[in-house]
C-alpha cells in the first residue's frame, strides 16, 4: 500500500513514496522540502568533517625526480611514524580512561 501526501505548495494529494526527492504529480514541487534541507544539511556536516578530520599524506608522483622521491619517502616515512605515535597515544588514554 502506497502513502499519499498533501503538496505544500497545491494543496493536492499525491502518491508518497515517503523518500524525500518524491514530487507532486500536479505542480512537481517537492512533498516534503523540509527533509530535503534536512538531508542537505546532514550532508555538508559530513563533507566538513571529514575535511576536519584528515590527514593528508605526502605523494609521490611518478614524474618527480630521483632526488625529489627519496626526499618525498623520508618526509612521508617521518608523517606515518608520527601518525602512528599520536594515535598510539590517543588509543592508550582512551584504554586508561575506560
Amino acid at each position: 500500500m502506497k502513502a499519499s501526501k498533501k503538496c505544500p505548495h497545491c494543496g493536492q494529494w499525491s502518491t508518497w513514496n515517503q523518500e524525500p526527492t518524491d514530487l507532486c504529480q500536479h505542480c512537481l514541487n517537492l512533498l516534503d522540502p523540509v527533509a530535503v534541507e534536512r538531508q542537505q544539511a546532514q550532508e555538508d556536516r559530513r563533507e566538513e568533517e571529514k575535511k576536519r578530520f584528515t590527514v593528508d599524506l605526502i605523494q609521490i608522483k611518478a614524474d618527480d625526480s630521483a632526488f625529489t622521491k627519496i626526499w618525498k619517502s623520508i618526509g612521508l616515512g617521518f608523517q606515518l611514524a608520527f601518525v602512528g605515535i599520536v594515535s598510539f597515544i590517543l588509543w592508550l588514554i582512551a584504554l586508561l580512561a575506560g
